[in-house]
């Protein structure tokens, strides 16, 4: 039961879909998911992609996500990458997927030298903290902002 955390490609969109879906149904959400698979697929995997997904793949199925994207930072006056959705199946919890997906994530932008910023539920306290133990900057209003050079090998 071995997991692989690797880039989506245009095969993986059904379920990457999927599982967004299910993100907005956890959180409560799922009215505000305006988003259908068609328009899902043609944005993270057209000819002018508008985010990037990483994919944990447990026993041939996409268990977990990381949803992101490159852009320029006002603040910093320097491109970062942003963090959009990550996300487990409930069945797949308790193997260390979501944070292998974060790392992957964090050694994305190490190797690009760039910043990783998200958001998070200020009520998480349990996440926060394991991000705090990451070397993660949290702002207690939510916002997370990982500097390259804090960014863990594991």
């Amino acid at each position: 039961m071995d997991y692989v955390i690797r880039p989506a490609v245009r095969e993986d969109a059904v379920g990457c879909y999927e599982l967004v879906r299910k993100l907005a149904q956890h959180e409560g959400l799922d009215d505000y998911l305006q988003i259908d698979e068609a328009t899902f697929t043609s944005a993270a995997f057209g000819d002018t992609s508008k985010f990037e997904i990483m994919v944990a793949e447990l026993d041939g199925q996409i268990a977990g996500i990381v949803t992101y994207f490159h852009r320029f930072h006002i603040w910093f006056g320097e491109n970062l990458i942003e963090i959009d959705d990550l996300f487990v199946r409930p069945s797949a919890r308790g193997r260390g997927i979501g944070k292998k997906l974060l790392l992957a994530i964090g050694h994305l932008g190490r190797s690009e030298g760039v910043h990783v910023k998200w958001t998070i539920t200020t009520t998480n306290v349990r996440t926060i903290h394991m991000y705090r133990r990451m070397g993660v900057d949290y702002n207690p209003r939510g916002l997370c902002i990982w500097a390259p050079e804090d960014i863990p090998d594991e």
